[in-house]
């Protein structure tokens, strides 16, 4: 494994090498949960987990977005972003699932883009995710919990995946491995690796 870059809005590595993954972090690796309740390591899906250990058994480069500057869940919790990012970061080092990066939306305002449009500078944070790990676009899955698409038709080759079951227009009969199971598919057609 090449040497990691450390700083405080962004983890980076080299593990994997097929295809390039994005997931947005909150909502989907850790669960969302009411203001007044303190998040917790159950509040990360084990299935989720199951799946990224699968995706790095594939050797799928992956990391994450975290478009909170600090946990949103609860105010009153003084852990910053960085200090969860590392908890995080060790949580899925034993489990066997390491990510390639974590990088905090901070660190797209540090790369002078406080005047662009959110969806212009995290196009720009994925051109340079694919700059670090030299990843083809036809190649580079985004997992988003959002309905609506962010990424610009301008943009040909990335792949969109919605994470379903997050909105209140879900069904609810769906169980969360169902889900993971679901969203694994269609990461694996994406990068052809079916």
């Amino acid at each position: 494994m090449d040497s990691d870059v450390f700083d405080v809005h962004c983890i980076r590595r080299q593990v994997g090498s097929t295809g390039l993954v994005i997931f947005e972090r909150d909502d989907i690796l850790l669960r969302h949960k009411p203001q007044l309740e303190d998040q917790t390591l159950g509040d990360i899906d084990a299935d989720f987990v199951a799946m990224l250990q699968d995706m790095r058994d594939l050797d799928v480069r992956f990391g994450f977005i975290s478009h909170h500057s600090a946990p949103p869940f609860d105010t009153r919790v003084r852990i910053d972003s960085a200090t969860l990012t590392r908890l995080l970061d060790d949580l899925l080092k034993v489990s066997g699932a390491l990510p390639d990066f974590w990088i905090d939306a901070a660190c797209t305002s540090d790369l002078r883009q406080r005047q662009r449009s959110h969806s212009r500078s995290e196009v720009d944070l994925i051109t340079k995710l694919t700059g670090w790990y030299e990843a083809d676009l036809n190649r580079t899955v985004l997992v988003r919990k959002a309905e609506a698409p962010r990424v610009s038709p301008d943009t040909p080759g990335l792949k969109e995946i919605f994470y379903p079951g997050l909105s209140a227009r879900a069904p609810s009969n769906t169980s969360r491995r169902a889900t993971v199971g679901w969203l694994k598919m269609m990461i694996k057609h994406a990068l052809d690796l079916e």
